[in-house]
């Protein structure tokens, strides 16, 4: 939390949401930012953290774009700011920062599998994800108490409103209680 200038508060209060895979179009960083922007009118002291971004691929396009809406939003970037650019942070850190978020946001447009949302599920973090392949084909479909809350990834307003569910007090309290099944399925 010190590294990265991450806010302490109660989750429904001052929520520290993460977001791993750098500024990525098939992560879907702008709409997730659009969709953090709409959700601090409810929530004004919540944080997004975007970690990772070591990629092969050209991103500068849709890093440009991402600048652009992160300008419009009003928001601050920066270790303790609204909005917490970490860059790569290694393996043997991830945990550590998936028990300091309150909830994994992962509205991915393309995904292969989404280990990232089990090792969330196993750090006892709830998760926000895209309703669609790969997420449906392995995390339960119901969401009043599952590990996941569905988001529509093409509509920011969609991705806010499963942010905000996946704060509820009872989701992290369950996850605390016991392993998603899920992770038990899935234990490598």
């Amino acid at each position: 939390r010190r590294r990265f200038g991450l806010r302490v508060g109660a989750a429904h209060d001052a929520p520290v949401y993460l977001a791993v895979g750098g500024i990525e179009e098939r992560k879907n960083t702008v709409r997730v930012l659009q969709a953090f922007a709409a959700l601090r009118a409810r929530q004004p002291q919540a944080q997004l953290v975007i970690a990772g971004g070591a990629s092969l691929l050209d991103h500068d396009r849709y890093a440009r774009e991402f600048t652009e809406a992160l300008a419009a939003s009003g928001l601050r970037v920066g270790p303790g700011a609204d909005v917490v650019i970490t860059g790569t942070v290694a393996d043997d850190e991830m945990p550590a920062l998936f028990r300091a978020a309150d909830v994994l946001v992962m509205a991915s447009l393309r995904e292969g599998f989404g280990l990232v949302v089990l090792e969330a599920l196993a750090c006892g973090t709830p998760v926000v994800v895209s309703r669609q392949a790969p997420f449906t084909e392995y995390l339960p479909a119901d969401e009043p108490h599952g590990e996941a809350c569905w988001a529509d990834p093409l509509n920011p307003l969609s991705i806010a409103d499963a942010m905000a569910r996946a704060c509820e007090p009872e989701r992290a309290q369950a996850l605390a209680r016991a392993v998603p099944e899920v992770c038990r399925r899935y234990s490598w």
